[in-house]
């Protein structure tokens, strides 16, 4: 009977150490400040960049680059996926920018008018302020 409780007790203490290792992982962790402020710095570099296509694939990489540093993993469709909930309302525009990412990466002779990189852009700084990078 000895064992039996000493076994039950063992499974009791490994359940608890999964859900608590399951909730931190869902918590996420925050950004440091001294990751926020890299993150700052490659944006101004990218909003400078002359070249709307490149500013674009760089504002997708430097996102992706910024959910990981929350602990989010994968490629940045499934890391927009599992932090859904960050981006509130904005979430659709975010996956709209990502799209036209997606478009100038694998068509060839895709363009980006004005319109298409404003809109983009602006997605990707709101996302950033929903990640709380800017204010």
């Amino acid at each position: 009977m000895k064992f039996f409780l000493a076994f039950v007790a063992v499974f009791v203490a490994v359940d608890v150490a999964i859900v608590a290792y399951v909730m931190v992982r869902r918590f996420r962790k925050g950004i440091s400040e001294k990751d926020i402020q890299e993150v700052q710095a490659m944006w101004k570099s990218i909003i400078r960049e002359k070249d709307m296509r490149h500013a674009i694939l760089e504002a997708d990489k430097l996102l992706d680059h910024a959910l990981q540093l929350k602990g989010y993993r994968g490629n940045l469709g499934t890391k927009l996926k599992k932090a859904n909930r960050l981006f509130g309302g904005n979430i659709n525009r975010v996956w709209a920018a990502h799209k036209v990412r997606n478009n100038i990466a694998h068509q060839m002779n895709f363009e980006v008018d004005e319109k298409v990189y404003r809109s983009s852009m602006l997605a990707f700084k709101e996302a950033f302020r929903d990640l709380g990078i800017f204010s």
